[in-house]
């Protein structure tokens, strides 16, 4: 039987891979949001992966400037997350604007955590593979020292 298996991505391979595709899903977001007028958040986004002398990974950090999640939780400038709350509310009962204009606009939540689930599905198969792996060469290694 052959295998047409693609080549075997080290674990920091996966993680800048997925790094790059989060910060790429959250551009689109931004995109599709109309979120960042001055490009600063934009031209922010960075990604840091570290790992053992293994290669296993240990961390990956994702960067951007600090301000982003105020946009995605619609606070800032002196509006409070409560506040966000209180003029939705408004703006539905009155149909009018009192106060705070702000809204949150999800770029950063909602793809994060899908992106993470993703992530750690990527890993399950990875590690169930090599378990399984390593259950296979050792039944083998044994199977040809006692034949």
């Amino acid at each position: 039987m052959q295998s047409t298996s693609q080549p075997k991505l080290s674990e920091r391979e996966i993680a800048e891979a997925w790094a790059k595709i989060t910060i790429i899903k959250w551009k689109k977001k931004l995109a599709s949001n109309k979120i960042g007028d001055s490009g600063t958040l934009l031209k922010s986004f960075k990604y840091n992966v570290l790992a053992s002398a293994q290669g296993n990974v240990l961390k990956i950090t994702l960067l951007f400037e600090y301000y982003g999640r105020f946009v995605d939780m619609g606070v800032g400038r002196g509006i409070k997350t409560g506040d966000v709350k209180e003029s939705a509310t408004s703006r539905r009962l009155s149909g009018k604007m009192l106060g705070n204009r702000r809204r949150p606009k999800k770029w950063y939540s909602k793809t994060f955590h899908a992106e993470v689930m993703k992530l750690s599905e990527i890993f399950a198969k990875e590690y169930g593979h090599r378990g399984v792996m390593a259950i296979t060469e050792n039944v083998s290694d044994k199977s040809i020292s006692n034949g």
